[in-house]
């Protein structure tokens, strides 16, 4: 009779009457298709969390106190088509007594594979210590389908994550990622983590490695806040498979955002990207962040000053022009018209390209954006006069691309012909500003020709921000064919580049 009352009273405390709680989300990754070589298959990745304050516990017959879930699983596609169903029954770990409870984590992840198109999961939490106390949970999404093109997995939120050789649902390239089923950080989250998957590297051609991957964090999906907010990596192996990390995030000011990653060519030209969403609460606030947070949450529409530009030094420019033009600033635009000229490039809207380019100009000289024009377009004919190649026009190469975003070396260094290298070119800058304007020294950019079928230089390494760099400059640029390591020694790029 006491162990009843006992038993009562307890599933009373631990949860007070309420309604399970409980948030679900989901990611998509790929595994090669065991039957067919070179195919891959989706993978959704289903995790849910519960409140275990809002679910009843009971003593099992080794006295540990455990709850005990019924889940039902069911996926369906746009037919309502049921194409995958789960029962199981889940159990926490047994806990000795009633204070292990507050540290205990009722968190769940199971895999499934899918097929492309509209999904719809539900997933239903039955209490089985009190069946009345039930909950829902459902998840729409599509699964795209799988091209030759390279291609990221979704940006999975990572609660945290660190080294183990335990074997576990979240166990992946030795470490163990803790999903976040919920995209919220609120005050008391000081970082996020991240885990994404790459696809299909292979498929994209050698002349565009080493390439350049950056994942950050933005109020869109365009560019990152600062560079507190990005990782910028070079990946010069196809095999690359995945990416995790970090941000610091306690003094990001509440509001809207998102985690983008991003991989490009050496060029900034992107391959493929991903970003997912979140949403910050944070009452860290300092004078900086205060402003910022009231940027952060004017909806408004920016003000538009609407030009007349039959009126404009653009008016004399036809469409294929125009789209010459955007290609020319392609070297001088942040990463946000990078991403807008790309868009213009695939699907051409003459209007707004004309008005992009006019508002380009005009930040630079508000009153005569015209003259800002013709400076600059005075430069791209210096770079088509010095690096025109075989048709392609110099602001097109990556020679004048680097020179149209860089401007003139202080010194260039060119070897055709030396023992045991490719050919090579060195632009050293002495002094540069770097695209944030701060004045930088002792720059360089490594170009190089990789086989006879270049007919240009390509660039293959920088220790300028923001641009490739390639510790393994030397593997690409030596060819052991042709000379030995201690020719290598007395090069010209071991004297200009060396460790940098």
């Amino acid at each position: 009779m006491r162990k009843a009352i006992f038993l009562i009273i307890f599933l009373f405390i631990v949860n007070s009457g309420r309604a399970i709680e409980a948030v679900m989300s989901h990611s998509i990754f790929y595994l090669a298709d065991p039957i067919y070589d070179g195919n891959i298959n989706p993978l959704m990745e289903a995790y849910w969390q519960v409140n275990a304050k809002t679910v009843h516990f009971s003593t099992n017959s080794e006295k540990g106190i455990i709850a005990r879930l019924l889940v039902d699983v069911s996926i369906k596609n746009d037919t309502g088509r049921i194409i995958k169903e789960d029962n199981y029954i889940y159990q926490t770990r047994p806990c000795a007594n009633v204070a292990e409870l507050a540290d205990l984590n009722i968190l769940e992840l199971k895999r499934y594979l899918l097929t492309p198109g509209f999904m719809k999961v539900v997933i239903r939490l039955t209490d089985l210590n009190d069946t009345t106390n039930r909950i829902t949970l459902t998840d729409t999404f599509t699964v795209p389908k799988v091209t030759k093109q390279p291609f990221y997995s979704s940006v999975e939120l990572i609660d945290s994550f660190f080294d183990s050789d335990v074997r576990s649902p979240f166990r992946k390239h030795g470490k163990q990622y803790i999903p976040l089923c919920e995209s919220f950080y609120d005050a008391y989250r000081t970082s996020l983590s991240y885990y994404i998957e790459s696809y299909q590297l292979k498929n994209i051609d050698k002349s565009d490695y080493p390439l350049i991957q950056s994942v950050f964090i933005s109020k869109n999906d365009k560019g990152p806040l600062s560079e507190s907010y990005l990782r910028i990596d070079t990946i010069t192996n196809p095999e690359t498979g995945f990416i995790s990390g970090k941000f610091d995030i306690h003094k990001l000011v509440s509001g809207n955002y998102y985690v983008n990653v991003m991989l490009g060519t050496k060029l900034h030209k992107t391959i493929a990207s991903r970003s997912i969403f979140f949403q910050r609460l944070n009452n860290y606030k300092n004078t900086e962040q205060v402003v910022a947070q009231k940027v952060a949450m004017d909806t408004g529409l920016e003000k538009v000053n609407v030009v007349d530009l039959n009126k404009t030094f653009l008016a004399k420019y036809k469409l294929p022009q125009i789209t010459a033009i955007l290609k020319m600033l392609l070297p001088v635009v942040d990463a946000a018209g990078i991403n807008t000229i790309e868009g213009f490039l695939s699907k051409p809207d003459e209007n707004y390209m004309r008005y992009f380019i006019y508002n380009y100009f005009q930040t630079i000289d508000a009153k005569k954006p015209e003259n800002a024009w013709k400076e600059y377009s005075d430069k791209v004919t210096e770079a088509n006069k010095k690096y025109n190649s075989h048709g392609k026009p110099g602001y097109e190469t990556e020679r004048g691309f680097m020179f149209l975003r860089y401007g003139q070396p202080s010194e260039i260094v060119t070897q055709l012909h030396e023992k045991g290298s490719r050919p090579y070119e060195i632009w050293q800058y002495n002094i540069l500003k770097d695209r944030q304007g701060r004045d930088l020294n002792n720059l360089v950019i490594l170009f190089f020709k990789q086989d006879e079928t270049d007919f240009d230089f390509r660039v293959l390494h920088s220790n300028i921000s923001g641009e490739l760099h390639n510790a393994a400059w030397r593997t690409y640029l030596y060819n052991p064919q042709e000379g030995t390591s201690t020719d290598n020694v007395m090069s010209a790029a071991e004297q200009y580049i060396g460790t940098k």
